[in-house]
């Protein structure tokens, strides 16, 4: 049975095949009248499917400029359409168009220029604005939407036109050149990619050539040369080189500052490289003119590589943390050197504010939170031991890096006491503390011992950090040389309990209400770990924390049930056993002392947990797998 099937369907597939053949002679002619290949009946199907234009003319691809010259000028006729019937809410619409449309063109093309086509239409767009508005009788008997629309357009052309006020003056005293015409490179290239020429005979010969082509391409991207290797620069890298690869005294601070409104405008936006972005604003810290601009462009790189990572369960790249941590020193360094630049987040600095040299003796004003980085760095070190696997030695690497925030921490609080503002040393203050108050004697003098090590930053690299570092040095040198003014070594007194006492007395006199709540819980936490249990129980019952501690935020209360749960050891340590027991058994009370020392979940199989309950154990929450011993 399965033969006589098999050999049926073989019958009818045969038959089929030699029918088809048949036609195909048919309609072809012989086979030697045919084209060359003998195998092309596929391509003279194609052939006559796509050869339908009458006059036998090879289809053309157009390029990508081409298709967004052409939106922008259908754009402008839907305008001149709009003024004929003065329709004012479609023209505000057709100006929103025409400013994306703008964003388009100017990616596309990767030019600084602005198309002469939305000029035109600035201009045809002020001038019509002017003389409705001229019309009083008729701006009366406008509607309600239309004359609002008209005020509304009004106020955003004026604001629009600021940015262009150069090129409408050009544009208005050489009206007929009207369109552009690409450069010659431009057309050259766009001539090999846009001109596709859809000819079948030539599809099935043309594959030798494409092979040559991989080859030159393959040859280009290697760029072996005897002497190394050479990475081939994008189009970007290339357009930003050609910009600022002048005379440095042909670099203005509006070149530079124009560049960093475009970077800084496009941030957070869909479709821009976050590592792009650092890329250029890296690059621009090297061009700036000024001290005050440099430091603008840093206070946005900093920002720019806190965006790189924007999973909030994930940790940024520790090659960029570094990087980024290194950049704040170099903003301080700024601060010291030049005393009369003042950071401040609170009140927004004229747009030339930066533009004000070194030899300017006045307060020059730049905007910025030195604060918040800390802690944001601060944050992500956290988040970075929270993820990495504590037994690998990635992990040990990655604490060879406290020093570095330790230095960090220290200098912008000696900053902000030099300056005078207190409030923000005691926070950072907090943040040193919070390093300090888990270690024990031991723990603290080998953390010194590393700290004094001039090469502990070269351990933890790795082949991904050095990348970044050969594309940092490709450029022109920085214009504005900022020497390293502050330390890049932490200092540490003899004696761990010594620091202590100095950051919790600044926190007490000038820190708020919870920073002092945690810097006492610090401060009880580390007499407890020296075995001086009745100067901790002191501090709690002086305190009254254990009255308010319920009110508190979740990262407090588990600071607080980690200093009581060290408490009840001190007392079982020095021989108190009914006190031990008193601090201890509230915590195991619940069966959840995973949960109140956030080390983890404890599986419980009868109780179910409450949304409180399950934020109280979220990852988020949990300490670092190495402060579960202490």
């Amino acid at each position: 049975m399965s033969s006589r099937f098999w050999s049926a369907q073989g019958d009818s597939d045969t038959e089929e095949e030699e029918s088809d053949y048949e036609d195909g002679v048919e309609r072809g002619g012989l086979a030697g009248e045919s084209a060359p290949h003998a195998g092309s009946t596929y391509l003279q199907a194609n052939a006559s499917d796509d050869s339908d234009d009458p006059d036998g003319q090879l289809r053309v691809v157009r390029s990508a400029k081409d298709k967004r010259f052409e939106e922008m000028s259908s754009t402008v006729d839907q305008m001149k359409n709009a003024m004929k019937i003065n329709d004012w809410v479609s023209l505000q619409e057709i100006f929103d168009k025409m400013n994306k449309q703008l964003e388009k063109v100017m990616r596309v093309t990767e030019s600084d220029k602005v198309p002469t086509l939305y000029i035109k239409g600035l201009v045809l767009l002020e001038d019509f604005l002017s003389q409705a508005l001229a019309n009083k009788d008729a701006k009366k008997k406008m509607s309600s939407s239309n004359a609002k629309a008209l005020n509304s357009m009004k106020q955003k052309l004026k604001k629009n036109d600021k940015q262009y006020e150069e090129e409408i003056n050009m544009y208005r005293e050489h009206p007929e050149s009207e369109e552009e015409e690409p450069s010659d490179d431009d057309t050259e290239e766009e001539a090999d990619d846009s001109e596709v020429e859809e000819d079948p005979s030539k599809i099935a010969i043309g594959s030798d050539s494409g092979e040559d082509d991989y080859k030159e391409d393959r040859d280009d991207i290697g760029g072996e040369v005897s002497g190394g290797w050479e990475k081939k620069m994008s189009k970007k890298d290339k357009l930003m080189d050609k910009r600022f690869m002048k005379d440095p005294s042909e670099i203005t601070w509006d070149t530079v500052n124009k560049k960093f409104k475009e970077i800084v405008a496009v941030r957070g936006r869909k479709g821009t490289g976050r590592l792009e972005q650092v890329e250029q604003l890296t690059f621009l810290t090297r061009v700036a003119k000024t001290p005050a601009q440099k430091l603008q462009i840093l206070f946005s790189l900093v920002s720019a590589q806190f965006d790189v990572n924007p999973s909030l369960s994930g940790h940024m790249p520790i090659n960029i943390w570094k990087k980024c941590a290194q950049n704040i020193l170099s903003i301080l360094d700024i601060l010291v050197q030049h005393s009369n630049i003042v950071v401040d987040d609170v009140v927004e600095p004229e747009g030339n504010e930066t533009q004000k040299g070194p030899d300017y003796m006045g307060k020059i004003q730049v905007w910025g939170n030195l604060v918040a980085f800390l802690e944001r760095i601060g944050v992500e070190f956290f988040k970075s031991l929270q993820c990495i696997d504590p037994h690998a030695r990635e992990y040990v690497e990655r604490l060879r890096d406290e020093p570095l925030f330790l230095v960090l921490a220290q200098n912008v609080q000696d900053y902000f006491e030099r300056v005078g503002d207190f409030k923000a040393a005691a926070k950072v203050a907090l943040r040193r503390v919070e390093l300090i108050y888990y270690k024990p004697q031991e723990v603290y003098d080998a953390m010194k011992n590393l700290a004094e090590q001039t090469e502990d930053t070269e351990n933890g690299e790795s082949e991904a950090s050095e990348e970044p570092r050969v594309e940092e040095s490709r450029g022109v040198p920085a214009f504005v040389v900022t020497p390293e003014v502050v330390s890049r070594k932490p200092t540490f007194p003899e004696n761990s309990r010594t620091l202590m006492d100095v950051l919790v007395s600044l926190i007490y006199n000038y820190g708020d209400e919870r920073t002092k709540a945690r810097a006492m819980l610090c401060d009880i936490y580390h007499h407890v770990i020296l075995d001086e249990f009745s100067t901790a129980r002191e501090l709690l019952l002086m305190s009254h924390l254990q009255d308010n501690v319920q009110h508190m935020d979740i990262s407090t209360q588990i600071l607080f049930n980690r200093a009581m749960a060290q408490l009840g050891l001190c007392a079982f340590r020095v021989g108190l056993i009914s006190e031990g027991h008193g601090c201890l058994s509230e915590l195991y009370l619940g069966g959840r002392v995973k949960e109140l020392l956030a080390q983890g979940v404890s599986q419980s199989r009868y109780h179910e947990k409450t949304p409180e309950q399950n934020y109280c154990v979220q990852r988020k929450n949990w300490k670092c797998f190495y402060l579960h011993w202490w």
